[in-house]
C-alpha cells in the first residue's frame, strides 16, 4: 500500500499510525510524506505497483484536495483501491465527492484501526466481495440521499439586528507590541497537557484516562510511563522547542468583520466572518465593538521544529512506539502552549482567573473570552492564516505556511483571542 498526505497538507501523524499498525499486520508500506502531488502518487503507482493507495488530510482543504487528486488518478487510468481518511472527512463526503469522481473502489476508514480492518476484508479472498459488495451499496445510498434539490439558504429577515450582544467594557491591554518568546521552558507547559487528548486521541487508551491512572489500569499505565520518560527527554536532550509570538491590536467591528488597526491608526487588516444562517445567528464579529475602539489578540506558537525528522530516524530504527508518542507529545505540548499562553494573556490583559480555577478547568474552556483558529468552524477561512501571519512573522522562528494555508511543522497552534464575556465557541454553518 501507498500511504500519502494530499498535497498542502503537513498533518502527517495519522497516516503514520496507519503505516506502523499496517506494517506490523503484514503488509509492506511505502510512505511517501506529507504534501504529495497527484503526479507523484501516478509516478509511485508506476514505480512500485502497489494493491492500494491511501490518502491522509486533516482539514476541509485537504478533503478538497481528495477529490482532485481522485479525477487525476482516474485520468491517468488509476483504479486500484483508494483508502482515505482524515479528521475533516466524513462516509459522506467520501461516498458523494471522493468515489464519485474515482474510477475504482474508495474505501473511508474513520481512523487507522478501522482501516486495517478494511484492508483486511478487501486483501481476504473469503471476505473480498462482500466487503465490495457492502462499500458499494452504502456509498449508493447515501449518493441518493444526496441527489435532491438543495434548499436554498433562509432569506434574512430585513429586521433581524447584525448585532446581538451588549457591549462590554474594554480592557485594555498593556501594550501594542510584537512579543517573541523563544525556547519556552517545556516544564512550564507541561501542566497545561491535555492527557486525555494525548494519551487517548493520539495513543490509543479507551475511556476517561484521569480514571483509569488512578484505578491502575495497566494500559493506561504503561501509556503513562512512555510519555513521561519522552517528557523527561524532551527536556534533557532539547528534543523540543517551544517557540511562540503574540501580540495585541485594537480593533473595531464593521458589519461581520473585524478590522485592525496598527498604533496609528491606519488600518493594517480585515477578517470577515461568515454568520450563522439560524438559530442565534452568531458572528464572531458580535465580540468586538463597533462603536468604540476594542482590542484583540493574535498568537501563533509550535514545538514542532525537527520532530518529523528525529520521528522518522527512530522510526526506521524500529521504534515505532517512541517515534509516534514523540509526534503526539509535539503536537499537544503545541496545544498546551497555547492553554498556557492564552492564561498568561488573560492576567496581562487585566482579568486573570479566579486564583482557585485549577488548570482541567482551564483545558474546558472555563474563563473569560475565547481563542479560535482558522480553518474551524467559527472562522473557517484558513486562507485568513496569511494575514495573520504578515502580522506575527513567525516565520522568524521556523513556522511557515504550505501554499494549502497549514502551518509547517505539524505541532504549531495559531489563532485570535477574543475578550467578551459573553464569547462562545459555535458553528458558523
Amino acid at each position: 500500500m501507498v500511504l500519502a498526505t494530499v498535497k498542502g497538507d503537513v498533518h502527517d501523524i495519522g497516516k503514520n499510525l496507519v503505516e506502523i499498525i499496517l506494517s506490523n499486520n503484514g503488509y509492506r508500506v511505502i510512505n511517501l510524506g506529507i504534501k504529495v502531488p497527484p503526479e507523484e502518487l501516478i509516478a509511485a503507482y508506476h514505480t512500485h505497483k502497489p494493491d492500494a493507495f491511501g490518502l491522509s488530510g486533516l482539514l476541509v482543504k485537504s478533503a478538497q484536495q481528495m477529490v482532485v487528486t481522485a479525477q487525476d488518478l482516474r485520468a491517468a487510468a488509476i483504479e486500484i483501491p483508494l483508502f482515505v481518511g482524515g479528521a475533516a472527512l466524513t462516509k459522506r463526503f467520501a461516498a458523494t465527492r471522493i468515489a464519485a469522481e474515482y474510477g475504482g473502489l474508495t474505501v473511508y476508514a474513520k481512523d487507522a484501526m478501522e482501516g486495517l480492518d478494511l484492508a483486511n476484508q478487501l486483501f481476504s479472498a473469503p471476505t473480498r466481495d462482500a466487503m465490495v459488495a457492502r462499500v458499494r451499496r452504502e456509498q449508493a445510498a447515501l449518493a441518493a440521499s444526496a441527489t435532491g434539490t438543495p434548499e436554498a439558504a433562509p432569506a434574512r429577515p430585513a429586521s433581524a439586528p447584525t448585532r446581538r450582544l451588549e457591549p462590554a467594557p474594554v480592557p485594555a491591554p498593556p501594550d501594542l507590541e510584537r512579543h517573541v518568546l523563544r525556547d519556552v521552558p517545556l516544564t512550564h507547559l507541561y501542566p497545561y497537557l491535555n492527557l486525555q487528548m494525548l494519551y487517548g486521541k493520539h495513543l490509543g487508551v479507551r475511556g476517561l484516562v484521569e480514571r483509569l491512572l488512578a484505578a491502575g489500569d495497566p494500559k493506561a499505565l504503561e501509556v503513562h510511563e512512555i510519555v513521561e520518560a519522552l517528557k523527561r527527554d524532551a527536556v534533557s536532550q532539547g528534543l523540543l522547542k517551544a517557540q511562540g509570538v503574540y501580540r495585541w491590536y485594537r480593533a473595531r467591528a464593521a458589519g461581520d468583520a473585524v478590522i485592525l488597526f496598527d498604533p496609528s491608526g491606519r488600518e493594517t487588516a480585515r477578517f470577515d466572518f461568515p454568520r450563522q444562517r439560524d438559530g442565534e445567528r452568531l458572528c464572531l464579529a458580535d465580540y468586538v465593538r463597533d462603536d468604540a475602539d476594542d482590542y484583540l489578540a493574535l498568537f501563533a506558537v509550535t514545538c514542532g521544529a525537527g520532530v518529523r525528522e528525529l520521528a522518522s530516524d527512530w522510526k526506521e530504527r524500529g521504534e515505532y512506539v517512541r517515534s509516534h508518542a514523540l509526534q503526539a507529545l509535539a503536537i499537544e505540548s503545541a496545544e498546551a502552549f497555547a492553554e498556557m499562553l492564552h492564561s498568561r494573556m488573560r492576567t496581562l490583559w487585566g482579568f486573570p482567573d479566579p486564583p482557585e480555577l485549577p488548570i482541567s478547568e482551564k483545558l474546558k474552556a472555563h474563563y473569560r473570552g475565547i481563542r479560535v483558529s482558522f480553518g474551524y468552524p467559527a472562522c473557517p477561512n484558513l486562507a485568513d492564516q496569511t494575514v495573520l501571519f504578515r502580522l506575527l512573522e513567525p516565520e522568524t522562528f521556523g513556522l511557515t505556511l504550505t501554499e494549502g494555508f497549514m502551518m509547517d511543522p505539524e505541532a504549531s497552534v495559531s489563532g485570535l483571542v477574543l475578550h467578551h464575556p459573553a464569547a462562545r465557541y459555535f458553528k458558523a454553518d
